[in-house]
């Protein structure tokens, strides 16, 4: 037969699995304004140097945020 789950090891890993799931969001949230502040930098450079490849290739990256 199985082993018996006590509900303080079930609210344990309720606890752990929010826990993760949290960490997991303001990573996310990070990454996207960091990459969001790179794509901006590049295609300011893009612009200075006139180049049409690397303009459009980092706005359809700031646009897939």
């Amino acid at each position: 037969m199985g082993r018996i789950v006590y509900p303080t090891n079930q609210l344990r890993g309720f606890l752990n699995t929010i826990n993760d799931l949290s960490a997991d969001l303001v990573l996310q949230e990070s990454m996207q304004i960091f990459n969001k502040k790179l794509y901006t930098t590049k295609i300011e450079e893009a612009l200075l140097a006139k180049d049409k490849e690397k303009f459009m290739k980092y706005t359809n990256l700031l646009k897939q945020l």
